[in-house]
């Protein structure tokens, strides 16, 4: 009866402690904290202010589909999540009156998250500036776009302004995983791969691992074409980002042609700057606006 006990003992330790390292790297491979929402609580975020729902795009192309959200009307802007995410964590853009009253404000599902097909990581940031920009092109968006990167959506949106500077009228690019030799592995990405951790994450933490791994290789080859961008640039960056750090922005600012990027360091502030300093956002918008 004692064995049974102290077997039964071990055996409860022992989950507990897989279910808080997998908490860990729940939390861990978060660059963004929201997932896809659902359409109740899409209906109810825009019913409460007295809003419609945004219109709906599912773009099919060779690949699956693109999936993205278009309210306003004017000059567009872009919103591209990170790792992982979902266009819905832009609900809050959306439903700002003030910026859709002047923009036509389109935020995308990246290849890998929310409605977005197939459900697998894309780790080329060729490819996934391929998709998204054919995707917005379709959706009727005005270009040249603002673009707005968010983490890892920060890259995205770099390639497809030196892939389609036609479609890319000014970048804002918030905390954005850029500089190749700043970008390391942490313990949780080698951990999410090791199979009974990586059955139980949901397929947003898989493909969101997934990516990370090849992005630094993926980072040298947009390097070398950023030299050549002319796009007007405002770099916004926390100074006590843990997930992303400071001097990737400083890297932006290194490889940029002269006089190109703008930096705005946050004092105090953390990777999470779409949620938490959603003004500095639109601040940056409406001044890369006022240039044109």
């Amino acid at each position: 009866m004692s064995h049974r006990i102290i077997t039964w003992k071990r055996a409860a330790v022992s989950g507990g402690l897989f279910l808080l390292i997998l908490l860990g790297v729940s939390v861990g491979f978060s660059g963004c904290m929201s997932f896809q929402k659902t359409d109740a609580e899409i209906e109810s975020h825009f019913s409460e202010r007295g809003q419609s729902i945004p219109d709906f795009y599912e773009h099919e192309d060779d690949v699956g589909s693109v999936f993205l959200a278009q309210k306003g009307e004017g000059a567009g802007v872009v919103f591209v999540h990170g790792s992982p995410g979902s266009w819905g964590d832009y609900v809050h853009m959306l439903s700002d009156v003030g910026l859709t009253s002047d923009f036509t404000v389109t935020a995308v599902d990246r290849p890998g998250f929310g409605r977005t097909r197939p459900k697998k990581a894309e780790p080329s940031l060729e490819a996934q500036a391929r998709r998204i920009h054919d995707a917005v092109i379709a959706s009727g968006t005005p270009v040249p776009a603002l673009w707005v990167g968010h983490s890892l959506g920060g890259p995205v949106a770099a390639r497809i302004a030196a892939d389609y500077p036609e479609s890319v009228s000014g970048l804002v690019l918030v905390a954005p995983s850029m500089d190749p030799e700043l970008e390391k592995r942490k313990w949780f990405n080698w951990l999410g791969k090791v199979p009974p951790i990586r059955w139980g994450l949901s397929y947003e933490w898989r493909n969101s691992n997934d990516e990370i791994f090849p992005h630094k290789s993926e980072l040298v080859k947009l390097g070398a074409k950023l030299g050549d961008l002319r796009t007007p640039t405002i770099v916004i960056q926390g100074d006590k980002d843990k997930l992303v750090p400071p001097g990737n922005a400083d890297y932006v600012k290194r490889v940029f042609p002269e006089g190109v990027v703008e930096l705005r360091i946050l004092e105090g502030v953390n990777h999470f700057i779409p949620w938490s300093h959603p003004h500095e956002i639109k601040r940056a918008i409406r001044d890369l606006s006022a240039r044109e």
